[in-house]
């Protein structure tokens, strides 16, 4: 119940962002429309939860979106940072079965790091939760992803500074559109196309 309530404040507060109303550039619109925003029941859902237990409400919904992104993106490696549990493996390789599932742990050095970053492949999904040396390890997905990667920031309504780190990655040079989903926020990194910041009723 108290997720529900939840669910329907911040509804309230981004109704007018709601399936892409007011987007002009019609890329944004079909990614808020058909990836973010798709209400297709999809016939991998029932089989997916059914095998995934254990997860809140939320993190079955956000984990429904990484689905629909790595359907959409069809990434070759898909890099998951301090993950609480294979909920989110699981998920993204059902979007698209060819990804690479690697992961970033507390025991994970420096150098590791770097080359995973550097060797991802093309069209990659990065997951970075706001915890951690969160700072140090977006910097340097930031400096070797390449461009046609996204990188999926969790967290980032939490307190108010996580609200501010996002705020600094949307003005960030290196990054390119992004989209404010609350739960999370989502960063492509191809600046071929003109810089915006998109607010979407999740």
């Amino acid at each position: 119940m108290l997720y529900f309530i939840r669910r329907f404040i911040v509804w309230l507060r981004r109704a007018r962002y709601s399936r892409g109303f007011g987007v002009q550039s019609p890329w944004a619109y079909r990614f808020i429309r058909y990836v973010v925003n798709e209400h297709y029941p999809y016939y991998k859902y029932e089989e997916l939860d059914e095998q995934v237990n254990g997860i809140n409400k939320r993190i079955r919904k956000i984990c429904k979106l990484y689905f629909r992104l790595a359907n959409y993106q069809q990434p070759h490696t898909f890099v998951d940072c301090y993950p609480a549990s294979s909920c989110y493996k699981i998920y993204v390789n059902a979007g698209c079965q060819k990804t690479h599932y690697q992961k970033i742990t507390k025991e994970t050095t420096e150098e590791d790091c770097l080359r995973l970053f550097s060797n991802v492949g093309e069209y990659s999904m990065v997951r970075i939760p706001l915890s951690e040396d969160y700072r140090s390890l977006v910097d340097k997905a930031l400096e070797h992803l390449p461009s046609s990667s996204v990188i999926i920031i969790e967290n980032i309504k939490r307190n108010k500074e996580e609200e501010a780190y996002w705020a600094e990655l949307v003005s960030d040079s290196r990054t390119g559109i992004s989209f404010d989903l609350y739960y999370c926020g989502v960063i492509f990194l191809n600046k071929d196309m003109v810089k915006q910041s998109y607010v979407v009723n999740f």
